[in-house]
């Protein structure tokens, strides 16, 4: 099996936002197998925006390394 190199980096900036939505406008954009889980009568949902800089291989020199700005967003399921 191919061993994988270790990966290094700095996690410069992360934000999680969270926000409380009605039930039935989630349950229409999710794919029919996931139900939203539901917390006093609301949907849980969020954005996750994640900075990362100075991304290399560990056998890579620093200078060498990229940054990358990420978002993902996510809905609680059951």
């Amino acid at each position: 099996m191919m061993k994988l190199p270790i990966i290094e980096g700095v996690i410069k900036r992360r934000i999680l936002i969270n926000y409380q939505v009605e039930s039935e406008i989630i349950s229409g954009r999710l794919p029919s197998i996931f139900k939203p889980k539901v917390v006093k009568g609301k949907s849980i949902i969020g954005v996750c925006l994640i900075r990362l800089e100075q991304i290399h291989p560990k056998f890579v020199p620093l200078s060498l390394g990229i940054s990358s700005e990420n978002a993902a967003h996510r809905i609680a399921v059951e």
